[in-house]
């Protein structure tokens, strides 16, 4: 059975709890999260510290890993994601939402795999029904010494 892709980005941006902040914006209070899941979900989460950035880490209700990378300032340059059912992308990518939509939205070749690769944003996300995977960066915001090896 065949979806229209409209209906397949709205089920992608409609699920999963909220990730801390979205890509390029400030990164909250790792608490934010388990309060927008609401009291009874259960959200883990953790907070690794490397040098010159930080990764959040959340593992969703649904079993899905979220990493959001911070930089020193605070902001998110970076997220990825892994697991049985695709995170709020709308959430996660917040203004870079609309590329998405976008690459999402034009024919592919195969697997509905999605790849973005320009000066302001680099995303690969792909998978199929429970295993899918993907992450996104915004090139400029990568903070020094920090490469796309990192985000994993």
């Amino acid at each position: 059975m065949r979806f229209p892709v409209s209906v397949i980005c709205a089920l992608l941006f409609a699920q999963s709890v909220p990730a801390f902040a979205a890509l390029g914006a400030a990164a909250g209070p790792a608490a934010g999260v388990a309060q927008a899941a609401g009291a009874s979900a259960k959200v883990s989460a953790r907070v690794t510290s490397y040098n010159g950035y930080s990764v959040s880490e959340v593992v969703e209700p649904s079993g899905t890993t979220v990493r959001e990378y911070i930089g020193a300032d605070n902001v998110v340059f970076a997220v990825s994601w892994q697991g049985p059912s695709m995170p709020n992308l709308q959430q996660l990518l917040g203004s870079y939402a609309d590329q998405y939509v976008s690459a999402a939205s034009e024919p592919h070749a195969g697997r509905r795999a999605v790849a973005i690769q320009s000066d302001q944003l680099v995303l690969r996300s792909g998978g199929h029904m429970r295993s899918f995977a993907g992450s996104a960066y915004v090139p400029a915001l990568l903070p020094q010494g920090v490469t796309p090896d990192n985000i994993r």
